[in-house]
């Protein structure tokens, strides 16, 4: 019964048929090849042998001839007819029948005439599959029981074709791809700063050239993300190598942005974001940095903006661990996001409207990482952040570079007039005349130094 019920439904989503013309359907549904007396006949048609013996010998194919007869015509053409068809079947003359596997040891038969196939049965006997105008056999990474074929009829003026999926398992019909696909779309690309597409057992689908796009799982047809967005993709963390346990997530775009999902489908209800990425490194405990295979994940979204000129701009961006769980309960400014290769601290700052905020990065029993505030609202705006845990900050007093400790308390000593940010961790700062490298740990040093690089 479960079988006959997939076959039904297939059926009924089925446009009643217009002889020789396209048959008009909405998006996505499944439609039959329509059969036409005057499309010119098949000119190799199968004839019961395939290149299975040694080098490439032709063999018979015992199933095609047990079930297969051919007949000649006056005119010199050869038809082909199921010897056991019953009924008004064993009169139907096709132009070919070929040999198509159903999975395991069952095989069928794709039997064409006027341009379009049917599929049958070994005994001859059709199946409630609609009609193609060509089937394939496309179930390369399905285990020996399992069959998938595609069926390709002709598509909407704008595409060069349309294509379904079946499944078979040891000859029974288990699943059919809910809606007919388009051969030529062109997706949107997603904006993404790391996408892997999921390149085996799923299949990026649409059913429309723009906005109907979704993800087919293969070994089941099942649409894991409906065919409904202007993109969808694959982003995975694969920083310990093509491990299955890294964090990976399916995108999907339309108009309001990226939507985050998990790997079978499930909407996962985040803020609107743009792009996304995955961040290691941030986290260090006694300022050393943890081994590969337990540094914490940070994962960040980001939205676009608006500049003034109309173009698109970074705009604010959020911070999770590797749990979804917000690190932060707002957003950072566009100045505050990380960038892919970042420097691990114990500490987090940022800065907005002139006041810094100061956080302890923490990590759960269960590895995840959190951030525990430890100062708030400390006057003004962080320039530059120390191995140590100090921060610099520039503020409207005078002198206007400040050197705070990680609880926003000034160190006594570190006021400067100017600040020069060399690189490579090397920070020079004046006050008066006086000049000095500035080290990571808070302290002084009289010794001029300049990188040459790092």
């Amino acid at each position: 019964m479960k079988h006959l019920l997939l076959r039904t439904a297939m059926l009924a989503s089925l446009a009643a048929p217009a002889w020789g013309r396209t048959v008009a359907h909405k998006a996505g549904e499944i439609t039959a090849c329509v059969p036409n007396a005057q499309s010119q006949a098949l000119a190799q048609p199968y004839d019961g042998y395939q290149p299975t013996g040694y080098k490439g010998a032709l063999e018979r194919d015992r199933a095609w001839f047990a079930a297969v007869s051919k007949t000649r015509h006056r005119d010199g053409t050869s038809r082909y007819v199921f010897r056991h068809a019953r009924g008004a079947g064993r009169r139907v003359e096709f132009e070919s029948i070929e040999t198509v596997s159903l999975g395991g040891s069952a095989v069928g038969f794709a039997a064409y005439r006027q341009g379009c196939g049917d599929l049958f049965d070994a005994r001859g006997q059709q199946l409630d599959v609609p009609a193609f105008e060509k089937l394939e056999s496309d179930g390369w990474d399905l285990p020996p029981q399992s069959a998938r074929l595609k069926r390709k009829v002709s598509g909407p003026e704008e595409s060069s074709g349309a294509f379904s999926y079946l499944l078979f398992v040891n000859g029974q019909l288990m699943a059919a791809s809910p809606h007919q696909y388009l051969a030529r779309y062109s997706q949107a690309k997603i904006s993404s700063a790391n996408t892997q597409i999921a390149a085996t057992e799923r299949a990026i689908v649409a059913v429309t050239p723009s906005a109907g796009i979704g993800l087919l799982d293969l070994r089941t047809l099942r649409e894991v993300l409906a065919p409904s967005w202007e993109g969808v993709d694959q982003i995975s963390d694969f920083t310990l190598g093509n491990d299955r346990s890294a964090a990976s997530y399916l995108l999907a775009l339309d108009q309001d942005g990226l939507h985050l999902h998990t790997l079978d489908g499930r909407p996962i209800a985040l803020p609107r974001f743009d792009s996304i990425s995955f961040i290691h490194g941030w986290y260090a405990q006694d300022n050393a940095r943890l081994s590969p295979d337990s540094d914490p994940l940070v994962i960040q979204t980001q939205e676009l903006s608006r500049d003034a000129h109309g173009k698109n701009a970074d705009g604010p961006c959020r911070l999770y661990n590797q749990a979804l769980q917000p690190l932060l309960e707002s957003a950072l400014p566009a100045g505050a996001c990380l960038r892919k290769s970042v420097r691990s601290a114990r500490y987090f700052a940022y800065s907005s409207d002139g006041r810094t905020q100061i956080y302890r990065k923490q990590l759960t029993g269960d590895h995840l990482l959190t951030l525990e505030r430890i100062a708030t609202d400390v006057d003004g705006a962080l320039v530059y952040a120390l191995d140590g845990g100090a921060l610099l900050l520039q503020t409207t007093r005078q002198p206007p570079y400040r050197l705070v400790t990680p609880e926003g308390q000034d160190v006594p000593e570190r006021n400067f007039d100017a600040f020069h940010n060399m690189g490579c961790g090397f920070v020079s700062v004046r006050r008066g005349d006086k000049r000095w490298m500035l080290q990571q740990d808070g302290s002084l040093s009289s010794q001029l130094l300049y990188p040459f690089s790092c």
